[in-house]
């Protein structure tokens, strides 16, 4: 009489080989989705240089239009992902502190507190009107080099 099933053993081997693909697994696919959401942010964050630059073509300056009126980032851009809830977006864009002046500014794309980028490694990314890219509250080891890669 022959018996069909798989023993105990031969569960307890193809459970821990499972494990081990799913510990080796899941890291690098949580880095890839935060990678993918950092690269939308420096996206959004270079439109919004750009809008800046628009801006000043018009204005000539960066911190108010002709009529006085300071400049604000467009609402279109404040929020990534574009489409995000206000409140459930990844990165806040908006200018660091210094507020613009005539003829500078610096933008960032800040991680949510709150959101699923919280705590990341690159941190807050900055941009300024000179075209420097830099990172505000890295981790260490990390460079605004890796991270704007």
């Amino acid at each position: 009489m022959t018996q069909r099933g798989f023993t105990l053993v031969e569960l307890m081997v193809v459970l821990a080989i499972v494990m081990t693909i799913a510990a080796i697994a899941m890291p690098s696919y949580t880095e890839n989705i935060k990678q993918s959401k950092r690269a939308e942010a420096k996206a959004q964050l270079l439109e919004a240089a750009q809008y800046m630059q628009r801006f000043y073509s018009q204005n000539d300056s960066y911190a108010q239009n002709r009529a006085g009126t300071a400049v604000t980032v467009p609402d279109a851009l404040v929020r990534v992902p574009r489409t995000a809830a206000a409140g459930s977006q990844n990165y806040s864009i908006g200018f660091a502190t210094p507020a613009p002046t005539t003829a500078t500014f610096t933008l960032q794309a800040a991680p949510r507190v709150d959101g699923s980028m919280a705590g990341d490694k690159c941190g807050t990314f900055t941009l300024t009107q000179a075209g420097q890219r830099d990172v505000a509250g890295n981790a260490a080891g990390t460079t605004a080099d890796s991270c704007w890669k």
